[in-house]
Parts: structure tokens; C-alpha cells; sequence
């Protein structure tokens, strides 16, 4: 005797994630884009143009929040990749810059350089 034969439910007679729902499984943990831009990302961009006008200090701050940034864009898919990576690169130049600029102002004063009036 052949198993007995069982009709299948309607589309939509089970709300979505549960077995035999048209989408299960497809978006059961997806939560979807976050709204807005990234608040890492204008931070570091922030910090990074700060960072010329005050010796290069935020800068650091700038760069380090935009590799976070970079990666929370990348991850999440939150907009603002390009404001992080803007702000790491500025960053990061202006960090380099600046420390370029102490060696060779030090590096003159240690040779005893002295300016001919």
C-alpha cells in the first residue's frame, strides 16, 4: 500500500521563517543596511583635517577611526566608505608629514647648523 499523499499548504499559509514559508531561511538573520552615514566615518575625516592645523595630533585619532570605519562600511554596508577612507588617508599623510618635518628639524638642530645673518 502506497504512503498516503498529503496536499502541500497554500504560498503564504505560514508567516515568513518558518519551514515550508516561500523565504525561509533567505533572510531569517539579515537586519538589513543601518540608516545614515557612518558616525565613525565623519569623525575620522573630522579629526584628519584637524589634524593640519594642530601638529598632527588628531590626525592619528583620524586615521585610526578610519580603517575602523572602513571596515564597519564594509561589514554593515552603511554608507560613508569613501568619507573613511578619505579620513584614513588624510590622516595618514598629514600624520607622516608631520613626523617628516620633526626628523628634519631635529636632525638640522643635532648637525649644529647655524643661520648666517
Amino acid at each position: 500500500m502506497p504512503p498516503p499523499v498529503y496536499p502541500q499548504p497554500p504560498v503564504g499559509a505560514y508567516p515568513i521563517g518558518y519551514p515550508g514559508s516561500p523565504g525561509f531561511g533567505a533572510n531569517l538573520y539579515h537586519q538589513g543596511k543601518p540608516p545614515g552615514t557612518n558616525g565613525k566615518a565623519i569623525a575620522a575625516l573630522v579629526t584628519a583635517l584637524v589634524g593640519l592645523m594642530f601638529c598632527g595630533l588628531p590626525s592619528i585619532a583620524g586615521l585610526i577611526l578610519g580603517i575602523i570605519a572602513v571596515r564597519e562600511c564594509k561589514r554593515t554596508g552603511q554608507d560613508g566608505y569613501g568619507i573613511a577612507l578619505a579620513g584614513a588617508i588624510i590622516g595618514g599623510l598629514v600624520a607622516v608629514l608631520w613626523v617628516l618635518y620633526l626628523v628634519v628639524v631635529v636632525g638640522i638642530l643635532a648637525s649644529g647648523f647655524q643661520w648666517a645673518p
